[in-house]
């Protein structure tokens, strides 16, 4: 698994789509899975510290629930809307719940002096951090190809792209 330093490193094109998304919205959808198996879809604010990726939930909300359960968990960035062509970042992630005090007073400093919110003591709230397991990049370019940057640690890079809608996708 990877800090989003580390995919910087591996897959830059990505880390770098993901990275600006977060910053510029500072919203992203998290998937986890509930209890009864099914999905569960989640606005959620998120931010980067130290080339990390974090999120925070309420005390007890079910999603911060989901994932103490099953820490597997994928973030989706947000579009700017229906003509947003520059695309999603996607990202298979572990969540860990940060249990160190010190990492959380660390997170939680970074959380005030990007936006002046605190998000109070340890206990008061749940913070996990998401390692990357895989991600990828889908957008459109020249006109009508959708474009498929992913990455794994199995296949590295790799790049895809689909001439049109209808059109089969290949390596490019």
């Amino acid at each position: 698994m990877a800090t989003l330093t580390e995919l910087h490193q591996t897959a830059p094109q990505i880390a770098s789509f993901v990275e600006a998304r977060i910053k510029d919205t500072g919203l992203c959808f998290l998937g986890t899975t509930r209890a009864d198996g099914w999905p569960r879809v989640s606005p959620i604010e998120l931010f980067v510290s130290e080339g990390r990726i974090y999120v925070g939930s309420m005390k007890d909300a079910v999603k911060a629930r989901d994932l103490q359960r099953d820490p597997r968990c994928c973030l989706v960035t947000a579009l700017a809307d229906k003509d947003d062509l520059s695309g999603e970042g996607k990202v298979f992630c572990r969540a860990r719940e940060v249990a160190d005090l010190a990492e959380y007073e660390q997170v939680r400093a970074a959380v005030k002096a990007a936006n002046g919110f605190d998000i109070g003591d340890q206990g008061g709230a749940h913070v996990f951090e998401l390692t990357v397991e895989s991600a990828a990049w889908q957008r459109v370019e020249r006109g009508e190809d959708w474009c498929t940057t992913s990455w794994t640690p199995a296949q590295g890079l790799r790049e895809r792209v689909r001439h049109g809608a209808d059109g089969e996708s290949v390596d490019a």
